[in-house]
């Protein structure tokens, strides 16, 4: 049986239009592949540890930032190159808080005689912070400092929270010594090995 031309171009041309359908629907099938994983760009942590000479204003509003109840009653700048720069005298919860800036750290320790292996002295009040040219004194100056109370003391832990990232190391001279967060630099450790005694000709 002899088929026609014309059906078989029909033929033809329904394969063709059949086999660009199923092109079609397989390229709009979704891929199940997943996407490629984009790497989360690194954050950079800012290092919020001030510098020497550091300023009373920058810590002033870092014990501000924490939360505690503080309230200012003056402030007054040193004379022309007198060891102090500026104070700050503030309040925690009614409770005397004195932020001092000197010119740097050297003058800070020469001006007080700072020595933190020493307890409060008669006159001194419960708790002084220093850290690089900036003194923090917290609590009234008695006659002979007394461990504070609890929540005093829970003030003074979040004083040198606020602090201690800011003025690391901090050094102090407390009734009740206050952890820092910061663990202070390790003295290099004592060679092990002896130094060579010298021969004499």
């Amino acid at each position: 049986m002899r088929v026609s031309n014309q059906s078989a171009r029909a033929r033809g041309a329904a394969a063709a239009l059949l086999a660009v359908m199923l092109t079609a629907c397989a390229a709009s099938v979704p891929s199940s592949a997943p996407p490629p994983t984009v790497a989360p760009t690194p954050v950079i942590t800012p290092n919020p540890h001030l510098t020497d000479p550091a300023t009373a204003d920058a810590i002033f509003s870092a014990i501000r930032s924490a939360g505690l109840p503080l309230s200012t009653s003056n402030a007054f700048a040193g004379a022309p190159n007198a060891p102090v720069v500026k104070r700050i005298n503030a309040a925690v919860d009614n409770w005397p808080l004195i932020i001092t800036q000197y010119q740097n750290m050297a003058t800070l320790r020469a001006a007080v005689k700072w020595d933190p292996s020493k307890p409060p002295a008669a006159g001194s009040p419960p708790y002084a912070f220093v850290g690089l040219n900036i003194m923090v004194a917290f609590g009234p100056p008695s006659g002979k400092p007394v461990p504070p109370d609890a929540s005093r003391q829970a003030q003074a832990l979040r004083l040198v929270g606020a602090l201690d990232p800011l003025l690391w190391p901090i050094q102090q001279r407390s009734v009740t010594p206050i952890p820092t967060a910061t663990p202070p630099a390790a003295s290099p450790a004592p060679s092990a090995v002896k130094p060579k005694a010298s021969v004499k000709p």
